[in-house]
């Protein structure tokens, strides 16, 4: 019988199908589009082919985080039920939405003090945060308590990578990532960045790469390297460490993370799963972002 109630946002790149199949709660982050607000339903209200259209068109989506009222009918009426909670939050270098999970676990936690509600700030967002649910519902799965399952995923955390480049430097410009000359300047030359997501969980532009399908290489050949260096350290089998799940994230552009998930099949990565990246970080980072996840040895610029 599990132990505790599994509390995520909608930021994992994940169906609601899978936070039902998976009894997962979901604290939802909104965005508004052509003057509608949508609480993130992935892509009922507004398919994701044409949220990222009106960005092509020129629209501009602006996010708003997950609200403490979510929170809190979550944590109670788990406590209410006499169990306990595990929260696995957005980054917190990214949104405010963890910090709203926190203000409602100590408000619930007053009332029941008996009983446990763990917040893991996983500084990881998209498909690396998945692969962070994915763990605490195997945990779960196998009668962990929140505190075991809260632990093991602090201790997993920043082994999660994040390696991401974008097609269009203007959205990058607009969220601050990068100045206004490198945007214009990348654009006309064909610079494309590699970002990844740092151990204070905030994106970081580490490299640049002049063409498309180099930097889909790039991504594919860092993670190679980041698993080399985890088989290294660890002492973990190469067999084992390349069968996991690696994930990637697009922003409508299938064929571009088909590319990137063939050029990992051929260098011996065999599960590769792919999902459209969720309108919230779709909103910053703009249509034809691709994003790779994987567990590695550790977050760094390279």
């Amino acid at each position: 019988m599990n132990q505790f109630i599994l509390v995520a946002n909608s930021t994992i790149d994940e169906t609601a199908a899978y936070y039902t199949s998976n009894g997962i709660r979901c604290a939802s982050l909104s965005f508004t589009i052509d003057g509608m607000t949508v609480k993130e339903d992935f892509g009922a209200t507004l398919p994701f082919h044409d949220f990222f259209e009106k960005l092509r068109e020129g629209k501009t989506s602006t996010t708003s985080q997950a609200q403490v009222g979510d929170y809190l009918a979550f944590f109670r009426d788990a406590c209410e039920q006499g169990l306990d909670v595990v929260y696995v939050g957005f980054s917190s270098g990214l949104s405010g939405s963890f910090d709203a999970g926190c203000i409602a676990a100590r408000e619930v936690q007053e009332d029941f003090p008996g009983r446990t509600i763990r917040c893991v700030d996983s500084l990881c967002a998209a498909g690396g945060e998945c692969i962070l649910v994915e763990e605490a519902v195997r945990l779960r799965n196998l009668g962990k308590t929140a505190d075991e399952c809260a632990d093991a995923l602090e201790a997993l955390k920043l082994h999660i990578v994040h390696l991401v480049t974008v097609d269009d430097l203007n959205h990058l410009w607009r969220g601050g990532r990068v100045s206004r000359t490198s945007a214009v300047l990348g654009t006309l030359v064909g610079i494309k960045p590699v970002i990844y997501l740092n151990d204070a969980g905030k994106l970081e532009v580490c490299h640049k790469v002049r063409g498309r399908r180099q930097s889909l290489e790039y991504l594919g050949d860092e993670l190679l390297r980041q698993l080399d260096e985890r088989e290294a350290a660890l002492g973990i089998p190469a067999a084992e460490n390349r069968a996991q799940h690696v994930r990637i994230s697009h922003g409508d552009c299938e064929a571009d993370a088909q590319y990137l998930a063939g050029y990992l099949h051929a260098r011996g990565i065999p599960n590769v799963e792919i999902r459209m990246i969720d309108t919230v970080i779709g909103s910053h980072t703009g249509p034809g972002v691709v994003a790779l996840f994987g567990v590695g040895y550790e977050r760094r610029a390279f």
